[in-house]
């Protein structure tokens, strides 16, 4: 089958992955569409800890075969696919903290695939650059005739954003929201909050991406100054638009996080989402937490998938939220560093890889 391999130093397209067979309780899926996250990028570095490997998080596809003892899906049943897969057994998910189970987030390191005979490594549970995988069954939710393109949003960009907003960040409707990097979580994060009926404002360092950010709910817009100073900068939003109750930070660039921190008023609370480069740190200040403030992380926006996925499917079918507008482009498999390129150059919200052509 076709798939795209990093190796550690380049990503190529083949047709000799293989895929192992299907298991009890899991499924095999045939993949239609994957987004492309920033998440990925980051991972295309000769340090990655499993290579060659398969990288890919956002999924939509159909339903190709089921595993024994998988009841309640049919051959052929659209699907979005989640990369959460607690263990249920180790001592994190008996302290009901599943998100701290290693095997939930495909930490452990697990080879479905092969290469002329050698093996390639799974991403995140799920490895959506091929054009086949083999997940649990309780990675599935339906997604009925939604477009594919936006069913594979569900399990990243759409429930990390709006989750980020809504469960970690505990927004409500009399609060003002700050969201920095408008890409394709910032865009949920904005529209999470903004359903609520909070005051959302965005900021980004491309000019372009305001247009973007009041489509999905943004009430203003500020362009960042990469040069400005982390207490000047915050202090600025902090006059304009503060007192700040909730800042989401979706960009991962280490003077965006800190300007972050320092814009929530006392008792605010800063949800830390974009993914940085491993080395990377940031100050704290730390006067200004110890008299009342919070930050919070958690993977998938703090999202529980069966609590929230199916919720997320339905305001989507609704209309409540937008992800038609989220899809930029979409690009067949064989020109997937193109769609690369875009998402690097900032020209996209999401990029899509079509597995059907």
């Amino acid at each position: 089958m076709k798939a795209a391999i990093w190796d550690g130093h380049d990503l190529f397209v083949t047709d000799r992955l293989t895929l192992r067979p299907v298991g009890p309780g899991e499924v095999r899926v045939r993949v239609l569409r994957s987004g492309i996250c920033h998440t990925d990028l980051s991972m295309m570095t000769p340090h990655f800890p499993k290579l060659p490997v398969v990288l890919g998080h956002e999924a939509a596809g159909e339903v190709a075969e089921l595993g024994e003892g998988v009841e309640g899906w049919a051959v052929g049943d659209r699907v979005a696919v989640g990369t959460q897969t607690p263990c249920g057994t180790c001592r994190e998910c008996q302290r009901n903290e599943p998100h701290n189970c290693d095997i939930n987030w495909g930490f452990a390191p697990i080879f479905p695939f092969a290469l002329d005979g050698a093996p390639v490594a799974s991403f995140a549970n799920i490895s959506s650059f091929a054009s086949e995988i083999v997940v649990k069954a309780a990675q599935l939710f339906p997604i009925g005739d939604m477009a594919p393109e936006q069913g594979a949003l569900i399990g990243c960009a759409v429930s990390t954003g709006v989750c980020a907003s809504r469960i970690l960040g505990r927004v409500r409707a009399d609060d003002t929201v700050l969201v920095f990097g408008v890409g394709g979580i910032g865009v949920n994060a904005i529209q999470g909050a903004a359903t609520l009926g909070a005051r959302v404002i965005a900021v980004d360092a491309n000019p372009a991406k305001e247009a973007v950010a009041r489509r999905f709910g943004a009430t203003e817009f500020v362009l960042a100054d990469s040069a400005q100073h982390a207490t000047e900068a915050a202090g600025a939003l902090a006059q304009a638009y503060g007192p700040v109750d909730v800042v989401v930070e979706c960009s991962g660039a280490v003077g965006a996080i800190e300007t972050a921190l320092r814009s929530i008023k006392r008792g605010g609370r800063a949800v830390l989402i974009g993914m940085s480069r491993p080395d990377a740190t940031a100050t704290l200040p730390l006067h200004q937490f110890v008299t009342g403030g919070e930050v919070i992380a958690t993977m998938n926006g703090g999202a529980i998938p069966d609590r929230d996925y199916p919720g997320l499917i339905a305001e989507a079918r609704a209309g409540t939220l937008n992800l038609a507008d989220q899809v930029s482009g979409i690009w067949p498999l064989d020109r997937i560093a193109d769609a690369i390129a875009a998402l690097r150059a900032g020209e996209v919200t999401r990029a899509l890889v079509d597995h059907e052509g």
